[in-house]
């Protein structure tokens, strides 16, 4: 084979080589691509985006709880969850229909799968009939087992003392709770 018969040979194989590679790191990017979008795009985008949202729940005509918000945002892919990406605040009514308890937080989540929700930053959970106060940055309610937990630092204010620890556990509507690490109680002095 002469040299430029071998050489147009050579150029014509390495072109080959070049176009083969580039299509296939087009498809690929392409499909790379046609991948993220619609990995993001079914997370990124809500199904369900409501603003000044007030939901009220009953049981036989009786109000139980009202959730507020500003924005709730729904996702409904495969672990499901509702967003209130600027606050929240849920009042739990008793049985003759007043106000027993309150939580407000900056941020809340619900996973409806897990049965889970986690409200998170300046949380201050309030029992009305028991004037006592919880003060965390947060706090997460299991549905299944009807408990409220966290790891952080708690402040529990009470007429009649403060209490400061480290971990919590109660009961959904805040009767019963327990400090897991007691730092500190300082007790109120109601005749000064």
């Amino acid at each position: 084979m002469s040299r430029k018969l071998s050489a147009v040979f050579n150029y014509r194989i390495l072109f080959s080589i070049v176009v083969f590679l580039s299509a296939t790191m087009l498809f690929s990017c392409e499909n790379d691509m046609m991948t993220v979008i619609k990995l993001s795009t079914k997370d990124s985008i809500p199904d369900i985006s409501i603003t000044n949202v007030n939901v009220k729940q009953s049981e036989m005509g009786r109000p139980t709880l009202e959730l507020t918000a500003p924005k709730m945002i729904s996702y409904q892919t495969q672990d499901a969850y509702t967003e209130f990406p600027n606050g929240l605040k849920i009042i739990f009514f008793d049985s003759i229909m007043q106000p027993k308890s309150e939580i407000t937080a900056n941020y809340g989540i619900s996973w409806d799968g897990k049965r889970t929700m986690e409200a998170r930053g300046n949380v201050v959970v309030k029992n009305f009939q028991k004037q006592q106060q919880l003060f965390t940055e947060s706090l997460v309610y299991d549905r299944n087992f009807k408990k409220v937990s966290t790891k952080d630092f708690v402040k529990i204010t009470t007429p009649d003392r403060t209490i400061l620890g480290k971990g919590m556990e109660s009961d959904e509507l805040f009767d019963n709770w327990l400090i897991r690490d007691v730092t500190s109680t300082i007790y109120v002095d109601e005749e000064k």
